[in-house]
């Protein structure tokens, strides 16, 4: 559900045939261009999600199966359940490890495998808040990402401003069996991390009560200034 329910039809155009894959593929760069972070961010955002994918993959099908990915603006959004602390680093290095990366947010939980009626009602929640945000007129619904875990519903991406990005975080505490909202987004007025130039390697990764500057709290792995 990190993607728009919109591009729901361009998969089933571009199944269809070659005239139908240049209608998709035209569609979805339309709507990256309607998008506030803009065209070339949002390919760049796209190109970040297929390649940290991938590295997951390499890691450990655990994390590639497990790890729910959302990327805006270069900042990675990271949710899920693994099975070991192990599987949760791994994810978190993958991520740090992609040239373009601001911030790596890490709601990765260490648990038991959701159950099939656990992944079902996680897909309908996040649906339904997508749902909701598209039928809003005040709420520019594809500036936004929406992913849920275990009944709590992740929110990314870039607001009009702050009445906006409440509209949204209120939509998303209505629907019903919600019982958080993890709100990521970011107002366009407020500044956007900078891009850091790559690393030699990939940050050691520490739990977070260690980390220099960070509260624990959060849930979430950023950069050390200077790294």
């Amino acid at each position: 559900m990190a993607a728009p329910l919109l591009l729901v039809s361009y998969g089933v155009l571009t199944a269809c045939s070659p005239i139908g894959t240049a209608i998709g593929a035209a569609a979805f760069t339309a709507d990256l261009a309607t998008q506030e972070r803009g065209l070339y961010q949002g390919l760049d955002d796209h190109r970040m999600w297929i390649l940290i994918n991938a590295r997951f993959a390499a890691a450990d099908m655990a994390v590639a199966q497990n790890v729910h990915l959302q990327v805006q603006e270069g900042r990675v959004l990271l949710s899920g359940v693994v099975p070991t602390q192990e599987h949760r680093l791994a994810a978190v290095k993958a991520a740090w490890e992609e040239p373009g990366v601001r911030e790596v947010i890490n709601h990765i939980e260490v648990e038991n495998a959701r159950d099939l009626g656990q992944v079902v009602q996680d897909e309908a929640l996040a649906r339904t808040v997508w749902a909701k945000l598209f039928v809003d007129r005040a709420v520019r619904a594809n500036n936004y990402s929406v992913e849920c875990i275990d009944n709590i519903v992740y929110l990314i991406g870039v607001g009009q401003d702050k009445t906006e990005m409440q509209r949204v975080i209120d939509h998303a505490r209505d629907v019903a069996y919600v019982r958080d909202v993890q709100n990521y987004v970011r107002v366009k007025t407020d500044p956007l991390l900078p891009e850091p130039p790559p690393p030699a390697k990939a940050p050691d990764i520490m739990p977070a009560e260690k980390q220099p500057g960070l509260d624990p709290t959060a849930g979430g792995f950023t950069q050390a200034s200077g790294s």
